[in-house]
């Protein structure tokens, strides 16, 4: 990419009588881009729409999956604390040795360790590729770069609070599931 050729973009907005933003961007020529920008209680938005976000679009992808592993971490150690056992982790022994019950009281928490060691490795890889998204896209959007991550960020706190919603409810789930609770006694 060459990004010799630069086009300088003078935004003057007003939103109300004492309200305005003045806004210098320099974009690069390659970009073919449409902005919109929205004010809503007291945040500037700027959202763009067109062909250009293509890298955008990948920041904000690798974010998300950063959120969701966050969230999977999260879900994983919960049920590490309170001692539960999610589906994918049961599984079958036969119950032809003696140490049946040992084992099968302990692969279940070996196998989620072992997810949880998983997802810290794919997080800090997640960690260095929007790193280095993120260089690249503070260097070519200069000024606005701000404005569009405090936007996908917004964006992607909503998803993820969403998610964490979903994820307590399949913990309360589990626990109620999994509880053990003493059995009345039978009375004829």
């Amino acid at each position: 990419m060459n990004f010799s050729s630069v086009v300088n973009i003078y935004i003057y907005i007003f939103f109300s009588q004492h309200n305005c933003i003045n806004l210098f961007l320099r974009i690069p020529t390659l970009h073919v881009i449409t902005l919109l920008l929205y004010h809503t209680m007291g945040t500037t938005h700027l959202k763009i729409v067109n062909a250009s976000r293509g890298p955008i679009h990948k920041y904000e992808d690798l974010k998300r999956k950063l959120y969701k592993c966050n969230a999977n971490i999260y879900f994983k150690q919960q049920c590490l604390k309170q001692h539960l056992t999610p589906s994918y982790a049961r599984i079958k022994i036969p119950n032809t040795s003696p140490a049946h019950k040992y084992t099968q009281h302990k692969i279940p928490t070996i196998r989620i360790k072992d997810e949880i060691r998983y997802l810290h490795c794919k997080k800090q890889q997640l960690n260095l590729q929007i790193y280095h998204q993120h260089l690249l896209l503070s260097n070519t959007w200069n000024k606005a770069w701000p404005l569009i991550q405090h936007t996908i960020e917004d964006k992607l706190h909503k998803e993820a609070s969403t998610k964490y919603k979903t994820l307590d409810r399949k913990l309360d789930r589990l626990t109620q599931m999994q509880s053990i609770t003493p059995k009345e006694p039978v009375t004829f």
